[in-house]
């Protein structure tokens, strides 16, 4: 494997959202947060080749089952959304938008890396 690829994050709680959006390293989702199953997958991201440069839109991020999306990402937010690769975007009364980051950048690897 290639040191640079992204690796995945070694959370086991981040496999149900990585099956929503397959080889995506990112994910956006919103949910209501007075009943997290009411919840979508707004769009999948891969990281851009270097840090600073906007996210890169991946695939189709409209899952076929819109029932078990807001299911998976309700059970989700309910139990891990404190998790630090979850990010709070927005907030409002009725919606959280959140980034969850599924995979490491390859740039915060390069900079582990001490040839």
């Amino acid at each position: 494997m290639d040191q640079n690829s992204p690796q995945p994050r070694r959370t086991p709680a981040l496999d149900s959202l990585r099956a929503l959006a397959p080889g995506a390293e990112l994910i956006k989702i919103r949910a209501n947060p007075h009943n997290w199953s009411q919840a979508e997958l707004l769009a999948a991201y891969t990281w851009p080749e270097y840090q600073g440069e906007r996210l890169v839109p991946f695939g189709n991020s409209n899952p076929d089952d819109s029932n078990h999306t807001a299911l998976t990402i309700g059970e989700f937010l309910g139990r891990y959304r404190y998790l630090p690769v979850v990010h709070l975007l927005q907030a409002s009364d009725s919606t959280y938008t959140f980034l969850v980051e599924l995979a490491c950048p390859a740039w915060e690897l390069a900079g582990s890396d001490h040839e």
